[in-house]
């Protein structure tokens, strides 16, 4: 709207500038009357223009938009950060085979060499395990 008034009005100034004659030598008051008459038609033209213009403006469409559509959201999530857990494992036994070298026994015979099998029992151990990190639903 400010646009269209500001060209009017820069277009009516133009033409007016170049429709008035240039000056003559002469009487100060002898074209008074007509350049007040110029002026006041020239500003009851403008008002015309500018009023035709407001009255003739476009008022804004009005556009409403459906209601957005339901979205999905995920259900929400929590960070469970990772942490250092204490464990239980069992360690199996083991078996060895071991070797004897030959020896006297208590009651002073000669025992010869041999191998006897020696066996370690199992037990449990506690034992520090890292836990990563992971979401978990809320």
């Amino acid at each position: 709207m400010k646009k269209k008034l500001i060209a009017t009005v820069l277009v009516l100034t133009l033409v007016s500038l170049f429709a008035i004659a240039p000056a003559e030598a002469g009487s100060k008051t002898r074209h008074r009357w007509q350049g007040a008459g110029i002026a006041l038609g020239a500003l009851l033209l403008g008002g015309l223009v500018v009023h035709n213009m407001a009255a003739h403006a476009r008022q804004p469409e009005v556009v409403y938009a459906p209601p957005p559509e339901p979205r999905y959201y995920p259900p929400e999530r929590e960070w469970q950060a990772g942490h250092w857990e204490m464990t239980r494992e069992w360690v199996p036994g083991t078996w060895e085979r071991l070797w004897v070298p030959g020896h006297y026994d208590p009651r002073g015979h000669w025992v010869a060499g041999h191998y006897i099998n020696r066996q370690t029992p199992g037990y449990y151990e506690e034992r520090r395990v890292w836990i990563e990190g992971h979401y978990r639903q809320r």
